[in-house]
Parts: structure tokens; sequence; C-alpha cells
């Protein structure tokens, strides 16, 4: 008895927008997806790809989610996905994340920012802007991993529809 109040109290104070709530028909997410998403994706992968054309990616830490043959986590996955593609804070991602979160009606939580400090010397300085260059690198790397999957999700829903 103790276990399921812990387990039911653990579910109440869990985020509601873990998972999304719509169930918007998958038709309209693929339609979406032709007449929108599909276009946003490939002019991000352009503009990713020529910010470090010859620059290689290292292995990521995290594997990320990717998607799978069932109709009913595709939505959900998306849903994580574009929240990621938000929260790494890319001008280049920004409008695809936006994009996919419509497609799907499934905003992503907002994050708290914290108000930068003023005041810097210039030596910290530069180190910041090598580390600050170095996390642009990885963002980008990961921004990568998720437009490729992101467009998977989408063909394997495209797949899914098309065969039924």
């Amino acid at each position: 008895m103790p276990l399921l109040c812990i387990s039911l109290l653990a579910l109440l104070l869990l985020p509601p927008t873990l998972s999304c709530g719509s169930k918007r028909p998958h038709e309209e997410i693929r339609n979406d997806y032709m007449a929108i998403v599909q276009t946003d994706l490939n002019n991000t992968r352009e503009k990713i790809t020529a910010l470090m054309p010859s620059s290689s990616c290292p292995a990521l830490k995290h594997k990320l989610r990717s998607c799978t043959p069932n109709i009913t986590n595709i939505e959900n996955t998306l849903h994580i996905l574009a929240c990621k593609m938000k929260n790494l804070r890319l001008s280049h991602t920004d409008r695809l994340a936006v994009t996919v979160q419509y497609s799907i009606r499934c905003p992503c939580p907002e994050k708290s920012t914290k108000e930068p400090s003023l005041t810097s010397r210039p030596a910290r300085r530069r180190r910041r802007n090598q580390h600050n260059k170095n996390k642009e690198i990885k963002k980008l790397c990961k921004a990568k991993v998720l437009l490729s999957t992101v467009t998977q999700c989408y063909e394997i829903l495209n797949a899914i529809l098309t065969d039924i």
C-alpha cells in the first residue's frame, strides 16, 4: 500500500508536459510535414551544413530517442525531439522546432533563464569565447543528429499512413 501511494505521488509531481496531450490525427501531421515541415527541415539542414563543412562531429554521450514503426509513439518522440531542438538555443533550429511543435500541437515547457553576470576580466572573456566556440560546434553536431531523427520519424509516419 505505501508503494502505491508513493507511485501515485510521483505521478502527480511529474510535469504534465513530459508527454503530449494532443491527439491530432496522424494524417494532419503528415500533411503539415509535406506542406511546411519538410521545407524547414531542408533549409535548416543546409544552414547547419554550411556552418560546419569540414568539421566532423564526435559521438554523442547520450543516445537520442529514435522513432519506431509504432504509430502511437511517433507523436511523443517528435515532441521530445522538438523540445530538445528548442533547448539547444540555436538560431538555425528555432524555426524548425516551432514548426514541429505546431505540426503536432504540443508546445514545449518553458526553460528558466539565468541573468548573465556583467563583470568579467579580459583573460576570462577570451577563455569563455573559445569555450563558447567549442560549445557551439557541439550544439551544431547535436542539431544534425536531431534533424536526421526528426526526418526519420516523419518518413516512418508517411510510410505507415501510405500502407493503411
